[in-house]
């Protein structure tokens, strides 16, 4: 039998938040779904499985039942955690399916009754990859139900269980996506106290050289000059991404915190008040530097070349909106990280007296304090 959820679940909500391991009651009655139905009887204690309101989805399901229909049930969510078991473990058939839903989403779900109206006989599940779950009694001749999938991201399920499973509905969300955008992003960590700390700020050296003027009688100019590739990245993970299957990029506004480095040998961290659809960016650079030193016969140079590098790991929180293709919107609060790699210009200085070992090295960090023409930014 197929009855209305609201119905369903009107009432349920004192004996449910007894319950530990599932949502209140209200959490299934209204969201971003409709045209909700659910199979079975009228019997048994009410459940509702889902996270929808923290952005989590169901990406599993196991179900256990016996020749007289579905006895138990589990649902497994998209941060790790599970329901509570739903039903009574019993009986020989039994089966599990679980999903990534950056890559399948629910195809079809059907669902029998037992044949006398009184509890939940069969379910029946298919991913858009082909990975089916079937589990319950011999439902030949019986109606079959279809639920409608919509988009395929399954939000949550619920209905009422006691030894076995009485009815059984599930909630997808409504429509498919069109748009995912990150509002109003917070960081964890300020600017100020990252410059204060210089907290994945290193000055690196690029190249040595060192020159004697062999010239018995005349001036040399030695120009100390290279120009070498580094790589800047800016990559956002958001695990709204991976849940809702979204390959396309992400909007992102706000504060974002950056490692600034456009035109100068410092690099400091800054808020840019930024409106960006980019995920991950990564592109080349140039470090170029050029020296020139006028040397007198006999006379030896030592020059060097450094540039800052940023390296910054952090977390953030903001406002997940997902926009369907319905024009509808779905919203929750999510974290975030954002990793970043800067490099400042490169720069280069020559001197009389050779530099220590430590400080000549390429690729060696020099020191983390202010080092001569270079200062930091705090």
């Amino acid at each position: 039998m197929v009855f209305s959820p609201k119905k369903l679940l009107i009432g349920a909500a004192t004996l449910l938040a007894s319950l530990s391991g599932f949502a209140h009651a209200d959490d299934c009655e209204s969201g971003p779904w409709q045209d909700v139905s659910y199979t079975g009887g009228n019997g048994g204690g009410r459940f509702c499985a889902t996270k929808y309101l923290s952005g989590i989805v169901i990406t599993g399901v196991e179900v256990w039942g016996d020749g007289k229909g579905v006895r138990a049930l589990q649902f497994y969510y998209s941060d790790g955690t599970q329901s509570d078991l739903i039903g009574k473990i019993d009986g020989d058939k039994h089966g599990r399916m679980d999903w990534d839903p950056s890559v399948a989403q629910i195809s079809q779900i059907k669902t029998w009754g037992n044949g006398k109206g009184q509890n939940l006989g069969r379910v029946y599940i298919r991913t858009t990859a082909g990975n089916e779950l079937d589990v319950g009694k011999d439902t030949s001749g019986q109606d079959t139900f279809d639920t409608k999938v919509a988009s395929g991201i399954m939000l949550g399920a619920f209905g009422a269980s006691g030894d076995r499973i009485d009815n059984l509905g599930f909630l997808f969300l409504k429509s498919k996506i069109s748009k995912i955008d990150v509002g109003s992003i917070v960081f964890d960590e300020t600017p100020e106290a990252l410059n204060a700390q210089q907290e994945g700020l290193e000055t690196v050296v690029l190249d040595y050289a060192d020159h004697t003027n062999n010239l018995s009688s005349s001036n040399e100019t030695f120009t100390f000059s290279k120009e070498i590739s580094e790589t800047n990245t800016k990559k956002y993970t958001q695990t709204a991404q991976h849940t809702f299957g979204w390959s396309n990029a992400i909007e992102l506004s706000g504060e974002i915190l950056d490692l600034g480095a456009k035109s100068t040998t410092t690099i400091s961290y800054q808020y840019q008040n930024t409106h960006s659809e980019e995920n991950s960016d990564e592109h080349k650079i140039s470090l170029t530097y050029s020296t020139s030193t006028l040397l007198k016969p006999g006379q030896k140079v030592f020059c060097r070349a450094t540039a800052m590098s940023g390296k910054y790991s952090g977390k953030y929180g903001g406002s997940v909106n997902i926009w369907l293709e319905d024009g509808t919107t779905y919203s929750f609060s999510e974290r975030g990280t954002m990793d970043q790699v800067a490099w400042s210009k490169a720069s280069s200085e020559c001197q009389d007296d050779d530099f220590p070992p430590e400080a000549k090295a390429q690729g060696m960090v020099v020191k983390r304090e202010p080092l001569k023409g270079i200062k930091f930014i705090a």
